[in-house]
């Protein structure tokens, strides 16, 4: 997988914010006092599967940084005489309420749109900047908004509940949308078949060699920001079978010259091990035309879900060995690539996670983590790659607890034709 970075700007550590239910009453007596107020919720929801216990940290984290936001968002009035009330945690929304520009003139819509579009801005800014690249794709944010008026015939409760439910159904209404603008964009691209590959050098350390390329698929960027939200989309809406055999294609096609020794690495989910088109002799042909045969490739399974199925995976993976393929376990370390999953799949690869690599150097308990897996890839005849090695000092790092082989921008930045590493460099450096 390319790599990416985590970047903070700063060290600041969110509040606790009150819940919604503990400020009835002071809500109550603002909308008394200015007769309506807007309501902004922005609300945190997990793209494709449900959260699994190995991703609350990414949502805690993400929570986190909006409260960050939401707390320099409130501290920077639109004007001296606007009313902006403290951000209020409802589950996973947080609920903004805004009071009238001027004490002479109501809240508009136009008002209400003008912050929310302010607001919508500046948390995206501020989260892009603040989490990684992945945690930004496993979640998506969404503001909506709408207004509370006061109603002596209404009980206050009822206002402002009902008033909430209107804001969230609103930000619910663009994640419906983006939905459907999503799987519009997807039966497009696999109509037109558009996708192109990129490809990644996997080094040996130790001999200072290229053992192989990951080929990595990448999808439009207008229609697709990252190529995983487009398999996710491509499993929601039950196509990753063809998209997946597109993407085979395209990198057979575009193939870098591989010496005898190296060898192509092709991302599959769980899932597409299914696939009868991978055990068929069109894939096989596609192969012998470009010089390859099974063994030269390298099925790197890539789980965006946990596997349900194990003895079902496990029949289908003894059909692909015995074809000669060998197999790699992408993102170990990350959750859904657990011990079972290892267990049964008995890779020939562990490919370790990037988060686990990330200042692999400054932390030690990740130094011990790798080093115990790297003492059981040895024990049982696996090959341990680590992904997303950008800095000398990772490489370093991973050099002196024993792993050998990598991959990351520190090499070479996917490309195609790919890129290759300037050893004299590293070594200088």
């Amino acid at each position: 997988m390319s790599s990416e970075t985590k970047v903070r700007s700063d060290v600041t550590e969110p509040r606790q914010l009150p819940d919604l239910s503990l400020l009835l009453d002071q809500i109550h007596t603002h909308l008394l006092e200015q007769t309506e107020l807007g309501v902004l919720s922005i609300t945190v929801i997990r793209r494709g599967e449900h959260l699994g216990d190995e991703h609350w940290e990414d949502y805690e984290n993400l929570l986190g940084e909006i409260s960050v936001f939401l707390d320099r968002f409130n501290a920077q009035r639109l004007r001296s005489s606007d009313i902006l009330l403290e951000p209020i945690l409802a589950g996973n929304t947080f609920v903004v309420l805004l009071g009238p520009p001027r004490e002479d003139r109501a809240l508009h819509a136009a008002d209400l749109a003008a912050v929310r579009h302010r607001l919508m801005v500046g948390v995206y800014a501020h989260i892009r900047q603040a989490l990684s690249r992945r945690t930004n794709e496993r979640f998506g944010v969404y503001v909506g908004a709408s207004l509370m008026r006061h109603d002596s015939t209404v009980a206050p409760d009822r206002i402002i509940y009902r008033a909430l439910e209107q804001s969230l159904a609103d930000a619910l209404g663009q994640q419906k949308r983006e939905s459907r603008r999503n799987a519009f964009h997807l039966m497009r691209l696999i109509e037109s078949e558009s996708v192109h590959t990129v490809y990644q050098p996997v080094v040996d350390m130790v001999d200072r060699r290229v053992i192989g390329f990951e080929a990595l698929t990448r999808p439009p960027q207008k229609q697709f920001s990252s190529p995983e939200l487009l398999f996710k989309a491509a499993h929601r809406e039950g196509v990753l079978w063809p998209l997946e055999r597109i993407c085979r294609q395209r990198a057979l096609e575009n193939i870098p010259a591989l010496k005898d020794d190296q060898l192509l690495f092709l991302n599959t989910e769980p899932e597409s091990i299914f696939d009868p088109a991978l055990r068929q002799d069109t894939f096989l042909r596609q192969l012998e035309n470009v010089g390859l045969d099974p063994a030269h490739v390298v099925l790197e399974v890539t789980e965006h879900a946990a596997v349900e199925d194990f003895v079902t995976l496990r029949r289908a993976l003894h059909e692909i060995r015995d074809m000669g393929f060998r197999l790699a376990m992408d993102d170990v370390g990350s959750g859904y690539a657990g011990l079972q999953a290892i267990a049964e799949m008995r890779p020939d690869f562990l490919k370790i996670d990037m988060t686990l690599v990330r200042g692999v150097h400054q932390d030690a308990f990740k130094r011990e983590l790798i080093a115990t897996i790297r003492r059981f890839a040895d024990s049982t005849g696996i090959i341990l790659v680590a992904e997303g090695v950008e800095q000398i000092a990772e490489l370093e790092s991973l050099a002196e607890v024993g792993v050998r082989c990598a991959q990351g921008y520190l090499f070479a930045r996917p490309g195609s034709p790919p890129g290759q590493p300037d050893w004299d460099w590293l070594l200088r450096t």
